[in-house]
């Protein structure tokens, strides 16, 4: 604000108002190349120790410049007015790139309001210290002021990068690539980089022209010198009260309930309609009303919301293309604001004011509708965030993920093909054969019963009531699910009733979706939902596993996305928190939403790492309904910068490998019990 307000002063002191958009876009031309030395040394260095250097270059030069301002005024403005707009916003982005990398992305939407809150706050005691120092010690000596501050920049900075802490296990990236051209191609190949690049020009584009429209009136009602410089003091200050408040009574809360998207879409939409305000009562506080709105929005709800935005990027992405993104789509974006400015200038004269307006309200439309397109890009970029992170970090968590999968839904015998349902016979047996064949079931003697099952031909659909209690028999399991499944598309319903129905044998009834997820039809998959309000949970449990596999391998079969949320929020009210419990869940939400970014969520949920979790909770609150993510919250359990395990996790880490895990359900299995 200080640096703002003094370079205002310092230029319209000295020069007309006519020149500020050839000064706006000569500061923005030189600026882009200060941001792309930042740039590439964002890609080599962290960002605290690129905050330091630029830190020190800037605080150096402001010295150097107090005397150039007492001995040749018209020199100084220009080089004040060139060194603001070349380290002003590189400072900002900067800043924001060690916030983005202090905290993982859940705890970052919750704390990056009250920073802002101090960054707005700071604002304010900028913009006071300016005006008291307007009638005290004058415009130049504001910049050994400058200078001061910028020290304590650097000390503030010292002691937030000492507070820091490494993830909990540091992963093995690979070095970041640096480069402009690395920068851009990485921008042109992603969408999300661009509608970012979008979003930032078009603020840049409505700021630049803004702010002649408010010079313009400011200089045709006060002098030059103090009382300019004690206008934009003042200005500022109040921009920064305003944000202030905003800042601290709706930053958190409109990102709550109103998403990033939400929150981004304030700020265009408010100049929107301040723009009708300036256009039809012309004057200095229409005027001042419409700057000061764009203002107070772009550094309150605006900001929170817009470093958000990178929090999902890997390191790799976001360090080469931050800088550029946040300060050069800005330059560029000012230079064609200065360049419209002009044009308008030299095309319409009298109707300059008017023309801007009309414009920036033009502007502000096309931001609303990117900011919807860039709340998709953000779930996405979370999804992919948590594929890659995860996935880096452990690779054998995905082992152990497939390894319960594996167990959750595979037969006794997985290498065994299933055959093709309703396979028909060679030759029909007969009816006098089934007195015979009822008979042998009925004994349940496996030397008797295995010929009947393990023959090629499909079983007669009048068996099929005297097979399905071999499920529940250890030493025929394997072959009665073969059997069944021969005969399912011709016998789901009375499966579907065995599975729905209480007084059966429990065994029997949590074994039947091993047979159903063999039978894509619209049917099995009905009874398959019907079953996950059933009492017991290890039929709740067969199932979900059984609509998964019956949704991959039969796209046509319609599971409707709100019973894949009800059932989710019915298990979180009615059962207790456990690792199998919350696996269910997890696989009941995936049939509302993409399974993978779940499973990686909760592998990501279960790592040491507190980034990564953040990340899976960050990405859980984007995407699932809010009765269902209050309900999930509370089994989690941990706040997401917690390292510390459960007795179930660590339990887990031991049962790594598949050798282990099955080792261990052998030893837990007491002698002639039932096979799951």
């Amino acid at each position: 604000m200080a640096a703002k307000a003094t370079r205002d002063a310092l230029f319209l002191s000295t020069y007309p108002v006519t020149a500020l958009p050839l000064a706006a876009g000569l500061a923005a031309a030189v600026s882009l190349a200060g941001v792309l030395a930042f740039s590439r040394g964002m890609g080599r260095s962290s960002p605290p120790v690129m905050m330091r250097r630029v830190l020190v270059a800037s605080g150096v030069l402001l010295a150097a410049e107090w005397p150039l301002a007492v001995a040749a005024p018209r020199i100084a403005a220009i080089v004040v007015y060139l060194h603001v707009g070349v380290f002003g916003a590189t400072l900002v982005s900067g800043f924001w790139s060690v916030v983005n990398e202090r905290f993982d992305p859940y705890t970052a939407r919750h704390v990056v309001g009250r920073i802002g809150t101090g960054a707005s706050l700071g604002g304010v005691l900028g913009g006071l210290l300016t005006w008291r120092a307007a009638s005290v010690v004058g415009v130049p000596n504001m910049l050994l002021a400058m200078a001061a501050l910028t020290i304590g920049c650097l000390v503030a900075l010292g002691s937030m990068h000492r507070t820091m802490r490494p993830p909990a296990v540091p992963p093995a990236a690979a070095p970041v690539t640096a480069g402009l051209g690395h920068a851009l191609r990485l921008i042109g190949r992603e969408t999300y980089l661009r509608h970012l690049a979008t979003l930032v020009g078009l603020c840049a584009l409505t700021e630049a022209m803004l702010d002649y429209v408010l010079s313009a009136a400011v200089t045709t009602r006060l002098t030059r010198g103090a009382p300019l410089m004690s206008f934009f003091a003042l200005y500022h200050t109040g921009v920064g009260i305003l944000a202030l408040g905003l800042q601290t009574a709706l930053a958190r809360r409109s990102l709550e309930r109103l998403g990033l998207g939400g929150t981004l879409a304030v700020q265009p939409a408010a100049v929107g309609l301040a723009c009708g305000l300036a256009a039809a009562v012309p004057g200095l506080w229409p005027s001042l009303v419409l700057r000061g709105t764009q203002g107070v929005l772009r550094n309150s709800l605006f900001r929170s919301a817009y470093e958000l935005l990178y929090t999902p990027l890997a390191p790799e992405r976001k360090r080469p293309t931050k800088a550029l993104l946040d300060v050069g789509a800005d330059r560029i974006g000012t230079i064609a604001g200065s360049a419209v400015t002009m044009l308008i200038l030299w095309a319409y004269p009298a109707r300059v004011t008017l023309a801007l307006i009309v414009l920036v309200a033009g502007l502000a439309a096309a931001a609303v509708v990117l900011t919807r397109r860039l709340q998709k890009g953000y779930v996405r970029a979370l999804a992919e965030s948590l594929r890659a992170g995860t996935v880096h970090l452990d690779p054998v968590d995905v082992v152990d993920q497939t390894t319960r999968a594996t167990l959750a839904d595979a037969d006794a015998d997985p290498r065994r093909p299933a055959p093709a349902a309703g396979e028909p016979l060679p030759s029909d047996p007969g009816a006098d054969m089934w007195p015979a064949a009822a008979a042998a079931l009925r004994s349940r003697d496996p030397a008797r019963i295995r010929p009947l099952l393990a023959g090629e031909a499909a079983l007669a659909p009048e068996l099929v009531s005297l097979v399905v209690p071999l499920l529940a028999d250890d030493r025929l399991f394997t072959e009665a699910v073969t059997a069944l499944r021969r005969v399912a598309s011709r016998c789901t319903g009375q499966l579907v009733d065995v599975l729905l129905d209480p007084q059966r044998d429990p065994v029997v009834r949590r074994r039947v979706p091993r047979v159903l997820k063999a039978v894509p039809t619209q049917r099995a998959a009905d009874g398959l939902l019907t079953a996950l309000r059933d009492e017991r949970f290890d039929v709740r449990y067969r199932s979900a596993q059984a609509l998964l596999r019956l949704r991959e391998q039969a796209r046509s079969v319609l599971i409707p996305v709100p019973d894949g949320f009800a059932a989710a929020e019915r298990e979180l009210a009615q059962a207790r928190s456990t690792p199998r419990g919350l696996d269910h869940v997890f696989a009941l939400l995936s049939l509302s939403l993409p399974g993978e970014p779940l499973r990686v969520a909760l592998r990501a949920w279960r790592t040491r790492d507190p980034s990564l979790r953040g990340t899976a909770l960050e990405y859980l609150e984007n995407v699932l309904p809010p009765a269902v993510w209050a309900g999930l919250w509370p089994w989690l359990g941990a706040r997401p910068t917690a390292t510390g395990r459960t007795l179930d996790e660590m339990r887990d880490d031991l049962l790594r490998s598949t050798a282990s895990l099955v080792e261990a359900r052998r030893s837990r299995r007491p002698a002639g019990g039932r096979a799951e």
